[in-house]
């Protein structure tokens, strides 16, 4: 069993969670080898916020020679999504998207922001993060949705349909945005999400809330 950790520390519904996005983390997705999956975590893991003086090197100035199993402009990106989401803007998603696909794009971006939360959650308690798990290399499907439309972020996504934006903003790499999201469901409202009153959680729904909102704040989030 993986993350026994801090088992004792965090509900069933978030451990389970961790375990289905650690039990996918390192077998090839649709775009993106097991390997490479596996190398993106690691980047993640070796990203962190830089000072002030010592800005990331501009995208564009990066080479696509290979470090590995990314190349450096991957490792870039990588960096610029784990700890500078808020640099992302149009400009430079279109730099990106040149260089790299909107598939790639959205697989990479997916895997990044199911180990950021993980991870944050081992440093938040003081515990050692979980090993990462072995690549498991396979056929690449290059599966792409269906019905995609273009008027809800940056990326190409499936319609909304009432959902909030952010629940589809990385639904052109499907199966790994389903896993994000359950992962923020069982680390956010677990099944109460329609629910004005929450006695789940050791926090009320509304310190909740403000938690979310200021982070999102903090973070500069687009949504």
């Amino acid at each position: 069993m993986r993350f026994k950790t801090i088992s004792d520390l965090v509900s069933k519904e978030i451990i389970d969670s961790f375990e289905i996005i650690w039990e996918h983390l390192g077998q090839s997705g649709s775009w993106w080898s097991g390997s490479q999956r596996i190398a993106i975590a690691q980047h993640v893991r070796r990203s962190a916020p830089r000072p002030l003086w010592d800005k990331a090197p501009a995208l564009d100035t990066l080479p696509d020679d290979y470090d590995g199993e990314l190349t450096s402009f991957e490792i870039g990106v990588v960096e610029r999504v784990t700890v500078e989401p808020s640099s992302i803007d149009f400009e430079v998603y279109k730099h990106i998207v040149e260089r790299m696909g909107e598939d790639k794009y959205a697989e990479l971006a997916a895997v990044v922001s199911q180990v950021v939360p993980i991870d944050h959650v081992h440093d938040a308690l003081g515990i050692e993060r979980e090993e990462l798990p072995l690549a498991i290399d396979s056929e690449i499907t290059m599966e792409r949705p269906e019905g995609l439309v273009f008027d809800v972020g940056f990326l190409p996504t499936l319609p909304a349909e009432g959902l909030p934006h952010v629940a589809v903003a990385l639904s052109l790499a499907l199966a790994d945005n389903a896993r994000r999201m359950l992962l923020v469901r069982s680390m956010y409202s677990g099944q109460s999400f329609g629910e004005m009153v929450w006695t789940h959680r050791s926090l009320s729904r509304p310190q909740v809330e403000l938690v979310a909102a200021r982070t999102s704040a903090l973070n500069e989030c687009f949504y």
